[in-house]
């Protein structure tokens, strides 16, 4: 199934497939620039090569094809798309921080301070807040010669974790008056100052 079908099924879901998409209303090259600029990160000259746009004019074509409205809707189009495919978005992220934040550790532990089994940790911390589980065995010898285990657990970097998050093109925490409504997009050379 094409890019095309698959958003045409996508829409159809929703009851939007009477009108067709500005995607669907764009040339094969224009289309295929589009899906370009999605894979590499908003990096119009290199979509426009990709898209099969010469590689000495694909900088002013990309410049010239960013312009045209329905270009426009149709990236604005294809952004959701995806977010849509990959369920990820500045809520979901978001919740995501919320909840490794607000992990406690003690809910990987026993009363008497052993570490509980894997199966029975919170998701939170299966899923990728413990990085690492090491387990030593020690011989403690004495009266009684007796083996120790020793459980070492790893979390996961917090405030690596924040900064990442914070970060995402979705969210921009970090940015002055964030707007989720904006797309980046990167043009190389002189046609990035018109």
């Amino acid at each position: 199934m094409s890019q095309n079908e698959h958003l045409s099924q996508i829409d159809k879901g929703k009851g939007l497939a009477e009108q067709p998409s500005s995607f669907d209303q764009l040339k094969p090259q224009q289309q295929q620039f589009v899906l370009e600029l999605l894979k590499h990160n908003f990096n119009a000259t290199r979509a426009a090569i990709e898209a099969g746009y010469s590689e000495k004019s694909a900088r002013s074509k990309a410049s010239q094809l960013l312009t045209i409205v329905n270009i426009q809707a149709a990236i604005s189009e294809q952004v959701k798309a995806q977010q849509e495919r990959i369920l990820v978005d500045a809520d979901y992220l978001l919740a995501v921080l919320r909840d490794d934040v607000q992990a406690d550790i003690a809910d990987i532990f026993e009363e008497n301070g052993n570490l509980k089994p894997i199966k029975e940790w919170p998701p939170v911390f299966r899923r990728g807040l413990v990085t690492s589980l090491k387990i030593n065995e020690i011989q403690v010898r004495g009266d009684d010669e007796q083996i120790v285990q020793v459980k070492e657990v790893r979390l996961a970097d917090r405030t690596r974790l924040i900064e990442l998050l914070g970060k995402h093109k979705s969210v921009r925490a970090f940015e002055k008056e964030a707007d989720s409504s904006q797309i980046h997009i990167h043009i190389e050379g002189k046609d990035a100052l018109l």
